[in-house]
């Protein structure tokens, strides 16, 4: 494997030579190149969340439905353009560069994975002994950055335009970090191994970062989720939670505005107070409901109360109006659901508390209040839901009160626990145990079954 640069109307690239990997019927692509190379070539877009922008924006549509659609479909036509990564961690590009000044046997044996934009599409164009290095050179109006992948007989090459954004790495970025804050003379004495996954939709892109980092490494969940669910070209379950949890955080009158840390991190810019707001993480959140909508849960005593309003897509927004609507009663009963520093009920812990008992005493809804009919839930308001939570009131979620400021699995339940005795809507069972029991008899089982009409 070799380099060279080659020079055509002034404009200068990288010749890189490759070897094809096949698995599972797919390709990608070895390259080694010299680190003062690639360090110039390379570039890493961290994923980015503004609050600010986006609730101006959903704040420009009539309602949450036409808003929700507009997430889909502007995620369709823009996901070429949308950033991953992570942020670079200081002290680990800090602790490689101490490692590559020190260390007499500093290898980087792994290797860089990258991408970049190819102008002839490996399954859109064909990669063929007829393209030319010519064709592409004398293109007008290519972008700059626009690399071509050339096949002649068995062998493959890369041209990559020599300035800097032109191949976008997706897993390495703190070794590379590491190099540029080296000296010249260690980088020169660098070749890097780079995995060259190309030819494919972004969407596939970010799937191989989610599996690299989530299942080889400890990185935030938050942005794993965030990548997930904006990469995703077809509806699942996690990139719809996804987006309820954009919608929640995004509408004026949700309870949950301005309150969900997108990418598990508060905003750079945001106060101290607002900060402070910032009470749940959206993967917590994603979690905590993504239950709802499985078909996993199907046939449990904590059914997925919300599965065939996901298995319509134009049922979907029922969804977010009955979490909205639902979390607005406890707001209302439960004014420390805007003082997280004194409590709990708005924290991971009381959220998902809460969510256990709205999975538990739906179906009792279901079949008493809404007649078995699934699209009867958007008659259910905000006050219907104040009627069924009467008693939450007398339930203490301070942080100085019986479960803390942080809480385990176990205080969890016993928080549900709690609610539920206290709620009149089900007579405030001494013995919630049984409550639960007889529920499942009576109610749950029903509802199980509707699910499967």
């Amino acid at each position: 494997m070799k380099t060279e640069l080659i020079k055509f109307n002034g404009i200068e690239y990288l010749k890189v030579d490759l070897e094809e990997i096949k698995q599972k019927d797919n390709s990608f692509f070895l390259a080694k190149i010299n680190a003062p190379e690639f360090l110039k070539i390379f570039t890493v877009r961290p994923a980015e969340y503004d609050l600010e922008k986006n609730t101006s924006l959903a704040n420009s549509f009539p309602d949450e439905s036409e808003y929700y659609q507009h997430l889909i479909d502007d995620d369709k036509s823009k996901i070429n353009d949308k950033n991953f990564q992570r942020e670079p961690n200081d002290e680990r590009i800090s602790k490689i560069v101490k490692f590559l000044q020190n260390e007499d046997y500093a290898f980087f044996p792994n290797t860089i994975i990258a991408n970049c934009d190819l102008i002839n599409d490996i399954e859109g164009f064909g990669i063929n002994e007829d393209s030319t290095e010519l064709e592409f050179l004398e293109l007008e109006n290519k972008p700059e950055s626009i690399s071509f992948l050339k096949k002649e007989s068995n062998s493959y090459f890369l041209y990559i335009p020599n300035i800097s954004n032109s191949v976008l790495v997706i897993d390495g970025q703190h070794r590379l970090e590491g190099l540029k804050k080296a000296s010249i003379d260690i980088q020169q004495q660098y070749d890097l191994i780079i995995s060259f996954i190309i030819g494919f939709d972004r969407s596939v892109i970010a799937k191989q970062f989610y599996t690299i980092n989530y299942e080889q490494k400890s990185v935030n969940k938050s942005l794993l989720y965030q990548l997930t669910g904006e990469f995703s070209r077809e509806i699942d379950e996690l990139t719809f939670m996804h987006n309820v949890a954009k919608l929640l955080n995004e509408l004026n009158e949700s309870p949950f505005y301005s309150r969900i840390k997108m990418l598990g991190k508060a905003p750079k810019n945001a106060s101290s107070a607002d900060k402070e707001k910032l009470s749940i993480s959206q993967a917590f959140f994603i979690d905590s409901t993504i239950r709802f909508v499985s078909t996993k849960a199907k046939g449990t005593s904590t059914p997925p109360i919300f599965l065939k309003y996901y298995k319509n897509i134009s049922d979907h927004i029922f969804i977010v109006r009955a979490l909205a609507r639902f979390f607005t009663a406890v707001e209302r009963i439960k004014p420390d659901w805007s003082s997280p520093k004194e409590s709990i009920i708005s924290k991971g812990m009381g959220v998902t508390a809460l969510l256990r008992v709205l999975n538990i005493v739906f179906p009792i809804i279901f079949i008493n209040e809404l007649n078995k009919n699934w699209q009867a839930i958007d008659n259910f308001k905000t006050e219907d839901y104040e009627r069924v939570l009467q008693g939450l009131e007398n339930v203490d979620f301070g942080t100085n009160g019986p479960y803390g400021k942080t809480g385990s699995a176990g205080s969890i339940s016993k928080i549900k626990n709690d609610i539920l005795s206290k709620l009149e809507y089900i007579g405030k069972p001494q013995d919630v145990s049984q409550f639960e029991k007889e529920t499942f008899n009576r109610y749950t089982t029903e509802f199980n079954r509707l699910l499967n009409v």
